[in-house]
């Protein structure tokens, strides 16, 4: 996958005069474990079946996330394939999420303990193509995925398939409040589902459904390599498209640096608070003289591994997630069913070692995508914000507007916080991020919003990173 980007950037390099649809539409066909992959994601595979496929939370068209505007409004959570299931956090966006290294320490304790793996809480660390065993127990948590669950002559090219991505897809299917099917049964459904010969493509033998040997049945192998294969999709070009306004707007300007000539005022001026910068006045928009920081770059941010490091947002293959964990001090969430406070603690449910409340930085691509007046969609681990416009809003006054348990308002929603200009308390106590909650940012709502205030302008930045490619559903 790194490969495949690194030389698309040196051809972009080469024919920038070329349209951009050259280096978009023009991207190479599905190989036949993506395609594989592919048809697996948007196939309906669940028990009862033709009801819940991976695609039903994770819709291309609408960021990658639950498709249901009713639910993302109210009780956030997916419903899963067996009657009356219902899963516990947000579904998160699965685009980009490839990138994320191997759960393993972060260098720095004090930044953030951990970074890589899958999930809000990392428990799909992805270590199957690693040397050692995982950090916390090699498969204890989320089963790994190895070399010797491939076919040998198959090996070396799909290596770099191992790893999150390739973990996290075994977690779903037997998991009775999403896809509620066993592995064997997912099997046999590829073996005779309309696609059934990119498996024999892809790994140059027949599926195998067999329970024999018991030890390690032959169905088990094949599921792991059903998994490989999301994973290998979930890499391609189909889905990290790169195809964004930004990224237009980067490889269309003269000289690739903010501020952009194909960006608005607005857009530009985002991007300065975004990473601290003051240039954006000079392609006549507001500039940001004092080079006032919203420090969303501090953790939106992040490259693919083998790339320069982005200190400026101006990277081709910008992430927008340093895929690490922090608590940012998010209210409880009431409205999930069943869900008591502070029963998910995120990252301590994977490492015991580790304040509750941490949870993994998600990207920002496709953040914005989706959205109208009629389709809404919710913001965090647990869906508690509802618009784009609150979440900027939060992170900019948290610290400064009163707790709404002081105006007698316990376990407040969205919409009651905002009425009353007031941020419930964290769900969880203890230290939370210091760099965020009083950025002394002009507000958009409240009451003392202003038009065209700096909250608006990231908001407007955050929308130009839509990718424009969405992946056609398999006939």
């Amino acid at each position: 996958m790194m490969m495949r980007l690194h030389t698309k950037s040196l051809i972009v390099a080469l024919v920038v005069v070329m349209p951009l649809f050259f280096w978009l539409v023009g991207a190479t066909a599905l190989e036949p474990i993506e395609l594989l992959g592919k048809n697996i994601f948007f196939d309906e595979i669940s028990i009862p079946g033709n009801k819940q496929a991976c695609a039903s939370c994770h819709e291309p068209a609408k960021g990658w996330i639950l498709p249901n505007s009713t639910i993302n409004s109210s009780t956030v959570v997916a419903p899963g394939a067996k009657p009356q299931a219902l899963g516990n956090l947000k579904p998160p966006s699965n685009a980009y999420a490839s990138f994320s290294p191997p759960f393993r320490p972060f260098p720095n304790p004090f930044i953030a303990p951990w970074e890589g793996g899958n999930f809000w809480d990392g428990r799909a660390e992805g270590c199957g193509a690693t040397s050692g065993p995982c950090p916390q127990g090699n498969g204890a948590v989320s089963e790994t995925i190895t070399l010797s669950d491939l076919p040998v002559a198959k090996q070396v090219a799909y290596k770099q398939y191992l790893g999150p991505t390739a973990d996290q897809a075994l977690n779903p299917f037997p998991n009775d409040v999403e896809l509620d099917i066993r592995e064997q049964n997912v099997c046999q459904r590829v073996k005779t589902a309309k696609y059934k010969n990119l498996y024999d493509q892809a790994f140059g033998e027949a599926i195998d459904c067999s329970p024999n040997p018991k030890d390690n049945p032959a169905y088990r192998t094949s599921f792991k390599r059903l998994a490989v294969a999301l994973a290998a999709w979930q890499m391609s070009e189909d889905v990290v498209s790169f195809s964004s306004t930004r990224d237009k707007a980067l490889l269309n300007d003269d000289n690739g640096t903010f501020p952009l000539r194909g960006f608005t005022s607005q857009e530009n001026f985002g991007h300065d608070l975004f990473y601290g910068r003051n240039d954006s006045g000079l392609n006549g928009g507001p500039g940001n003289p004092p080079a006032k920081q919203a420090f969303c770059s501090l953790c939106h941010n992040g490259v693919p591994q083998g790339d320069a490091p982005d200190l400026t947002g101006e990277s081709l293959h910008q992430l927008y997630t340093d895929f690490r964990y922090h608590h940012i001090g998010v209210p409880f969430n009431r409205e999930i069913p069943g869900v008591k406070k502070e029963e998910k603690t995120g990252l301590r449910a994977h490492v015991t070692n580790v304040a509750p409340g941490q949870f993994k930085t998600p990207t920002l691509r496709n953040v914005a995508k989706g959205l109208s007046p009629d389709f809404k969609k919710a913001y965090t681990h647990n869906g508690w914000f509802k618009s784009l416009e609150s979440l900027v809003h939060f992170y900019n006054t948290r610290d400064k507007l009163e707790k709404c348990e002081k105006l007698g308002i316990t376990h407040a929603a969205e919409k009651e916080a905002l009425q009353n200009n007031c941020w419930p308390a964290p769900e969880f106590s203890g230290p939370v991020g210091g760099i965020i909650g009083d950025l002394g940012l002009s507000h958009a709502i409240g009451p003392d919003a202003v038009p065209n205030s700096e909250e608006a302008a990231l908001v407007a930045y955050l929308k130009t990173l839509i990718d424009d490619h969405t992946p056609d559903v398999p006939e």
